[in-house]
C-alpha cells in the first residue's frame, strides 16, 4: 500500500527504486496487490452491508444483503487477480514484437505497481455518495498518469517506440481494471450469478 501512495505522490523516483529492486512477482502479487484488494474490498464489502447502495430509480438507499455484498467483493479479488495476468500476457507479447529488453516478471511487476493507485480510489467507491463510474474514470485517469513515467524505467524501450508502448499498456490496463469492475457491478445488481456461484461454501 506503501508503494501504492508513492506511486500517486511522487512517481518518478518510486518507478526507478522498484526497477532497481527487480523483486519477484510472486513477491509483488502477494504482498502489494493482494494486500491492498482484499483491504480495499474488503471495505467496500463492509459499506455495502452496512449502509447499501444508493438506487438510482427510488433515490433511497438500496439494503445489500452480506451474502450478495460478499459475492461482490469475491468477484472484484478474483477477477483483478485474472485480468492482471491476462494484461501482463499481452504486455508481453507486444512488447517482444518491438524486440524490447524485457522478461514476462517485468510486465506482470509494471501492471501489478500500475493498478496499486488505482484501487486504492477503491476506497472512495465505498462511499455511497460518490458514482461508481465516476470513481472508475479517476482510477483510469490514475492508471495513465502513473504509467507515464513506468513504462520507461520498467520495461525501457526504444525512445521512439516509448509513446506509443505507454498508451498501448496504459489502454490494456485501464480496458482490463473496467472490465473487472463491470462484471462486479453486475454481480452487485443480480444480472450475473444470482444465484451464487454454485460452490456450495460460505453462501456462495
Amino acid at each position: 500500500m506503501i508503494n501504492a501512495i508513492l506511486l500517486l505522490v511522487n512517481p518518478g523516483p518510486t518507478w526507478k527504486r522498484l526497477a532497481s529492486a527487480n523483486r519477484s512477482p510472486v513477491l509483488v502479487i502477494l504482498f502489494s496487490l493482494l494486500p491492498l484488494l482484499l483491504i480495499t474490498c474488503g471495505v467496500e464489502v463492509w459499506s455495502l452491508a452496512t449502509f447499501g447502495t444508493h438506487d438510482g430509480s427510488t433515490q433511497r438507499a438500496q439494503k445489500v444483503s452480506l451474502d450478495l455484498a460478499l459475492r461482490y467483493g469475491t468477484t472484484h479479488v478474483v477477477l483483478a487477480l485474472g485480468f492482471t495476468f491476462l494484461a501482463s500476457y499481452m504486455v508481453h507479447s507486444i512488447v517482444g514484437g518491438i524486440h524490447t529488453r524485457h522478461n514476462y516478471s517485468q510486465c506482470l511487476n509494471i501492471i501489478t505497481y500500475s493498478l496499486g493507485p488505482a484501487y486504492l480510489l477503491r476506497f472512495a467507491d465505498a462511499w455511497d455518495f460518490l458514482n461508481t463510474w465516476v470513481v472508475l474514470g479517476a482510477a483510469v485517469f490514475v492508471i495513465f498518469s502513473v504509467l507515464y513515467s513506468g513504462v520507461p524505467q520498467m520495461i525501457k524501450p526504444d525512445p521512439a517506440k516509448a509513446f506509443g508502448l505507454y498508451l498501448t499498456l496504459a489502454l490494456i490496463v485501464a480496458v482490463c481494471h473496467g472490465a473487472t469492475h463491470l462484471f462486479a457491478v453486475l454481480v452487485l445488481k443480480e444480472r450475473l450469478f444470482k444465484g451464487g456461484f454454485g460452490l456450495g461454501i460460505l453462501g456462495f
